[in-house]
């Protein structure tokens, strides 16, 4: 196997791209820089032969929409981060027939994946979690920690060796998001609350359904729509924010933002796009 390492070195990501290859006896090629256009991640691919990758889906998508021969010749692709777009999926799958397809589910606190779904020719409707991988033990909860039903929405909550210690430094997060395992003999065991909302499907399979919180995906970051309306409020011109998610098309959500400007004042999307970029990431600030 041949695992192309593309992503940024002090992301999640890193674990799937570079661990596997040394774990198992593959090879790792290193992307020289970002691989931010489809035709030179394609061109990466050819030159090196690259059997197995790994891709957010929201770089999937474009992908698939620009350059789909750019997966030729892989025979493993795991895309993950954030809602996976279906039309995009079966798109790939008809261009590639013998690309085994793997949607990946999870989080950093819990070693990235958590669940996988393995893909297969002719799905119908949305693309599933999948099923726990590895290690990895998941628990649907109400909020009395009581497990739900099959078919009723629940909080994800994972537990097992991979969910990590805590937050540095953060004692009050690290307790609300780590805590006692209730299902585990193991003493000092924690579960992971995912504030994802998913449902087990009657054939087994776990479907997601939302989030508890108002926490988004973007481009496989999570983003909390409040923090950017608070950010977006500290102009000296808005009077109120309001920060959504909204789709430019099939799992391709984009966060916008909505102003009420003080009496008196001028405001414009530059200037707003401007002002929010010198106090928080890219990635934050709304399209």
């Amino acid at each position: 196997e041949v695992l192309l390492q593309h992503s940024s070195l002090s992301w999640d990501a890193l674990t799937l791209e570079l661990w596997p290859a040394l774990l198992t006896g593959g090879r790792c090629v290193l992307y020289p820089g970002r691989a931010a256009d489809p035709e030179e991640l394609g061109s990466q691919v050819r030159e090196h032969g690259v059997t197995t990758l790994w891709l957010t889906s929201a770089f999937f998508n474009l992908v698939v929409d620009t350059c789909p021969d750019a997966l030729a010749g892989v025979r493993q692709l795991m895309i993950g981060g954030e809602a996976v777009s279906p039309a995009h999926v079966r798109r790939a799958l008809e261009l590639h027939p013998g690309l085994r397809l793997v949607k990946g589910s999870g989080a950093s606190e819990c070693t990235v994946f958590s669940a996988a779904h393995p893909v297969e020719p002719g799905f119908g409707g949305a693309v599933p979690i999948g099923r726990p991988v590895g290690d990895r033990r998941v628990h649907l909860l109400d909020r009395h920690m009581e497990p739900v039903p099959v078919g009723v929405a629940g909080e994800l909550y994972v537990g097992g060796p991979a969910v990590a210690r805590g937050y540095l430094d953060r004692p009050e997060l690290t307790a609300w998001s780590f805590v006692p395992d209730p299902f585990s003999g193991e003493p000092g065991a924690r579960l992971y609350r995912s504030g994802d909302r998913v449902r087990w499907r009657a054939d087994g399979l776990l479907e997601f359904v939302g989030r508890v919180d108002f926490q988004a995906k973007i481009r496989g970051f999570r983003v909390e729509p409040g923090e950017v309306e608070s950010a977006l409020a500290s102009h000296p011109g808005v009077l109120e924010a309001a920060v959504v998610v909204r789709e430019a098309g099939p799992g391709d959500p984009r966060l916008v933002g909505y102003v009420t400007a003080e009496h008196g004042a001028v405001l414009s999307a530059m200037e707003l796009k401007a002002y929010l970029g010198e106090r928080l990431p890219a990635y934050m600030v709304p399209s």
